[in-house]
């Protein structure tokens, strides 16, 4: 089959539109620099919208004529394009049918090395959790790609991720939490940034428990002197003041009025019981333990 153009023959299509291209290229250059070179006064601007209005309506008058002159010189092109078309059309469909016909010889092609593909994995013998999705490059279904460049490169990949999980087993700390990432991402960078993480949290977790037990140690301390001076809060006197009998001696000294006899049981801290110890001995106040 050949497309032959009959009418216009090669010498008989349009070569150029003859037209006073010139002629009227002088006269718009001659009005042109009259216009450029006209200032309008303030009475003129009545005579300047005439002027504009002239040079518009020489403006539409060429444009028309340049879109009808189109017009014609693409009706006959315009049916030729939907004849050619229509015929293009016809001949796609089959087309078409021989290209599904082509698709699915090829998928089959696909699958089949596939299922090649698949058992080369399996006598291989990769590490127990990798599959075969994990590893796979859609490459290798090319025709480019022969079945032993493609067992070539799943070996490589197999002593690969051997050599990384050796890496990951040497790490100082949470090894198996690092390994666990590294099972499901086969990512050697992203497997040994967890276990750091990791590790950096366990620190962090020790340092705060240590500091935790040390306050709750000084804390039971406390409470146990506190504990201590309340319910004894004359030994605790005896301890840093002179023996009870020559306290006795000097508050019988100093107290010249009659003395009242009040019992009674105090709550509060050490630091509280201690103040109120030094504001009885400062007041001279005889204070001993309630029987």
């Amino acid at each position: 089959m050949e497309l032959k153009i009959y009418s216009p023959t090669e010498e008989g299509f349009l070569k150029s539109i003859e037209w006073n291209h010139e002629e009227i290229k002088r006269e718009v250059a001659e009005r042109v620099r009259y216009y450029k070179n006209l200032a309008y006064t303030d009475d003129q601007i009545a005579d300047a919208k005439k002027d504009r209005a002239t040079l518009n309506k020489f403006v539409q008058e060429l444009e028309a004529t340049r879109k009808a002159v189109k017009k014609q010189c693409l009706a006959p092109y315009e049916d030729f394009e939907k004849k050619i078309k229509e015929i293009v059309q016809i001949v796609n469909e089959p087309i078409q049918l021989i290209d599904q016909q082509i698709k699915a010889a090829d998928q089959l092609e696909k699958d089949e090395k596939k299922k090649a593909i698949e058992k080369l994995f399996v006598a291989i013998g990769f590490q127990p959790f990798v599959t075969l999705d994990m590893i796979w490059d859609e490459k290798w279904l090319n025709k480019s790609a022969s079945l032993t460049k493609v067992e070539s490169q799943l070996k490589e990949i197999m002593y690969r991720i051997g050599e990384e999980i050796g890496t990951i087993h040497s790490l100082p700390e949470f090894s198996f939490e690092a390994m666990e990432v590294y099972k499901k991402t086969l990512d050697l960078t992203q497997a040994i940034k967890k276990g750091q993480e990791l590790a950096d949290i366990q620190k962090r977790k020790e340092e705060a428990l240590a500091r935790q037990k040390a306050e709750e140690e000084r804390r039971k301390a406390e409470e146990a002197a506190a504990g201590k001076e309340s319910e004894n809060p004359e030994d605790a006197a005896d301890t840093h003041d002179a023996p009870k009998k020559a306290e006795e001696n000097d508050y019988t000294r100093v107290v010249s009025e009659p003395v009242m006899r009040i019992d009674f049981r105090v709550w509060g801290t050490k630091e509280q019981i201690l103040a109120l110890r030094d504001y009885m001995k400062q007041n001279n106040l005889k204070f001993g333990k309630v029987e």
